[in-house]
């Protein structure tokens, strides 16, 4: 006697290595004679047993890995069977087991989805085991391989959209540089719809933007997009932070898919020649403000509304001296929501300032150009950032977040 079959194990995520099959057959004789070749040769092997195609759906109420199915049943005949049985249970493989040696119909039943076609008497138990095994690795290949198909198109689509939430800053001063970083909560492949932005509208004058539509999803990136292109589109053409947020607000109002969804968001103006900053909030947390080897949030007073709540009368400017020698980070409100996992409490905002200014300040307060280390910091900001505040989370963030750091430097060659 053979050594019984033994199937491939189960993908991945499989509740059990323990197969289930459904043996449609309408001849009690032949069922039994299967039964038994499958006892001996797949002796793990569940077979339910159903006579009819109705009494076939009704047994699919539990999964199973394989249906073996003879087309010859009395309630419906034929390629017939395979269509709603494929209709019924299209993740499940079906292994086609009848008296009917004709190639034509063969080939019709692999063209319905069959994923073997199997002629009785043609077949020992080992060949049969080994027949529904594979068959059922097939149908699991075929379905990772659709996911992964999707997934690809998924990833085009995410990138397509990426792009328009993170453009390339329009900044000529070579004295300005501009780090950014953009993190998916809990690295899942859905984004939100934080976005920012950084444009240089004359020698002297530098705006940025860092805003966050609640919510994710492709909606979410998508009013993300627009408001990000919408605030380019009027800091290029020189409108003033009052008429800018009142023309978003609007568009807000009228691009959002739900009544419920708002966006926030935090705009600067940076005057280079005087050292001075002007920045305007839509309920979003100040920027912070790195200089002198220090950190502090750039205004202490609450902003205004956020957008979407059409009251356009509710933002005000505010203005800071920055100095010759500065670093603002502007950021979404995702990286101060993790944990501080070993003391059972958030980080919060006054912890991620605290954070920057024990991992910035000291180097930002050396210069820019001053050393080789300096340089590494800046260059990995933002992953260093999230990398430390996901460190205190133990794990990744549940937000979307989004870092957009510019320095100046002006004594900078």
């Amino acid at each position: 006697m053979s050594a019984p079959f033994e199937p491939l194990p189960p993908p991945t995520g499989a509740q059990s290595s323990r197969r289930r099959l459904l043996l449609v057959e309408d001849d009690a004789g032949d069922a039994l004679l299967v039964q038994e070749r499958l006892a001996d040769s797949w002796p793990d092997l569940e077979v339910l047993a159903a006579s009819s195609l109705v009494e076939a759906e009704s047994q699919l109420q539990r999964p199973v890995d394989c249906i073996l199915l003879d087309l010859g049943l009395p309630d419906v005949r034929g390629i017939e069977a395979l269509h709603r049985l494929t209709d019924a249970a299209p993740e499940t493989a079906i292994v086609v087991l009848t008296g009917d040696s004709d190639k034509a119909r063969a080939i019709e039943a692999l063209t319905a989805g069959a994923q073997d076609y199997i002629v009785k008497g043609e077949v020992d138990a080992q060949g049969l085991a080994r027949a529904i095994g594979y068959s059922i690795q097939r149908k699991y290949s075929e379905r990772t391989a659709r996911e992964l198909a999707v997934l690809r198109v998924q990833s085009a689509e995410t990138t397509r959209v990426q792009r328009g939430l993170v453009p390339h800053p329009l900044v000529e001063d070579h004295r300005i540089g501009v780090r950014s970083a953009y993190h998916p909560g809990n690295r899942r492949q859905v984004l939100g719809g934080d976005f920012f932005d950084v444009v240089q509208t004359a020698p002297d004058t530098v705006h940025a933007v860092l805003g966050d539509v609640c919510g994710r999803g492709p909606d979410e990136a998508a009013l993300g997009v627009q408001l990000r292109i919408a605030w380019r589109t009027l800091t290029l053409a020189g409108a003033e932070p009052q008429r800018m947020l009142g023309v978003l607000d609007r568009l807000a109002n009228t691009e959002r898919h739900a009544d419920h969804i708002f966006a926030t968001l935090a705009t600067l103006r940076v005057d280079l020649a005087r050292g001075r900053a002007s920045v305007t909030l839509a309920g979003h947390p100040a920027p912070v403000l790195v200089a002198d080897g220090a950190a502090r949030l750039l205004v202490d007073r609450a902003g205004g509304p956020p957008l979407g709540l059409d009251n356009p009368q509710g933002w005000h400017s505010a203005e800071v001296d920055l100095g010759s020698r500065w670093m603002l980070l502007l950021y979404s409100d995702g990286v101060y929501e993790g944990r501080v996992a070993a003391e059972g409490r958030r980080l919060g905002l006054e912890g991620f300032v605290d954070l920057v200014a024990a991992r910035v300040a000291p180097a930002q307060e050396d210069g820019p150009g001053s050393s080789a280390a300096s340089e590494r910091l800046w260059r990995d900001l933002p992953e260093t950032l999230v990398g430390a505040v996901e460190q205190l989370n133990e794990g990744p963030l549940d937000d979307d977040v989004a870092l957009l750091a510019m320095r100046f430097d002006d004594d900078r060659d």
